[in-house]
């Protein structure tokens, strides 16, 4: 339980995280001193790791103690030597696992959470900027699956219940502050504002990386990923192989001289089965199993006598089930109905 001067305290914060200017340089490093102040902490940081074409590096990185300036050059270093992997530290900051999005955890907790393999990555990031020893308590701020930054502080000391109250706090205005500067940066490839126009697409768009790292690009990406993220990512993967028959996604590399290499993945936009279309018309036409069969009888191009020696009726009752068909599809012939029946589909 938070005391009424602490929780007023957080309030002031939150609001100058607010008002501050997105990228100003001030804020970040005023908000870390309150930060590590609040905790109790040895140091207390931002930084957000990239994908680069030989491995992995640091975005940006803040951080602020005594030592503040000499950890974050060993940091960078570690960063630097580490194998080019397509996880950094257990996770993919393209893809975050839902569990640690926008979640205050330590050390003890992500052994809980994730196992004992993620801590053991861990350790030796602490230990490269001399706080082997020490506890961590940190938060990924996310938008969606996309990591925004890493926030958190170290100490020797086990970090409270109470600290971490105080970071989750602070949680939701750090993730507007950051999301805002991520969409405000001109940094390349989206100095080519492609997020705008992507967002408009009825289709999963993906930006693609240095390694084959895969961040969303707009919503339908991000309902991709959640829903199965391991067949995306190989669907991905198999569409940029040359001569990949029946790519399900366009693959359109980018490319500025100087720049690491992107690509645009946008999946394809699939063609309906007949089957498709007609259990389309089903669901939006209200018809019952027979006026299906009728249905399906007709877009094959089957006559009257036909479908009713096919469906062992007589011809009228066939014809019975054609005018209701028409009536609830709004068709005046069979023409108009296969023509309803084959219209692209409204999404």
């Amino acid at each position: 339980m938070l005391s009424m001067r602490l929780a007023s305290r957080l309030v002031e914060m939150e609001h100058a995280l607010a008002e501050y200017a997105p990228h100003d340089p001030d804020a970040m490093p005023w908000f870390l001193s309150e930060l590590r102040q609040l905790l109790g902490a040895a140091f207390a940081g931002v930084y957000k790791p990239i994908a680069t074409d030989g491995g992995w590096g640091l975005d940006f990185m803040i951080g602020d103690g005594a030592d503040a300036h000499a950890q974050i050059r060993a940091f960078r270093g570690y960063v630097a030597a580490l194998p080019a992997t397509d996880r950094f530290h257990g996770y993919s900051p393209y893809l975050v696992p839902a569990e640690l999005r926008n979640r205050v955890t330590s050390l003890e907790e992500l052994r809980i959470i994730q196992g004992g393999d993620l801590v053991t990555q861990v350790t030796p990031a602490l230990a490269a900027v001399g706080q082997h020893e020490s506890d961590q308590i940190r938060v990924l701020l996310c938008d969606g699956p996309r990591l925004l930054s890493w926030v958190g502080s170290t100490r020797p000391e086990p970090f409270t219940r109470r600290e971490a109250a105080v970071l989750a706090r602070l949680t939701g205005a750090l993730q507007c502050r950051f999301k805002l500067e991520h969409q405000l940066r001109p940094a390349w490839p989206r100095a080519l504002a492609l997020e705008p126009a992507l967002a408009a697409l009825n289709r999963a768009a993906f930006l693609v990386g240095p390694r084959g790292t895969i961040e969303p690009q707009n919503e339908c990406a991000v309902r991709a990923l959640e829903g199965d993220a391991h067949a995306v990512t190989e669907a991905i993967r198999g569409s940029r192989r040359p001569g990949a028959q029946d790519a399900p996604f366009l693959i359109v590399p980018l490319s500025l001289p100087g720049c690491p290499s992107y690509a645009l993945a946008i999946q394809k936009e699939s063609r309906p089965t007949l089957a498709d279309r007609v259990a389309l018309a089903q669901r939006r036409w209200g018809l019952t199993a027979r006026q299906v069969c009728v249905l399906e009888q007709l877009a094959a191009g089957a006559a009257t006598k036909v479908i009713a020696s096919e469906l062992g009726c007589a011809e009228v009752t066939v014809e019975n089930h054609i005018t209701a068909i028409f009536r609830r599809s709004g068709a005046r012939s069979r023409a108009d109905l296969l023509r309803r029946l084959f219209a692209p589909a409204v999404p």
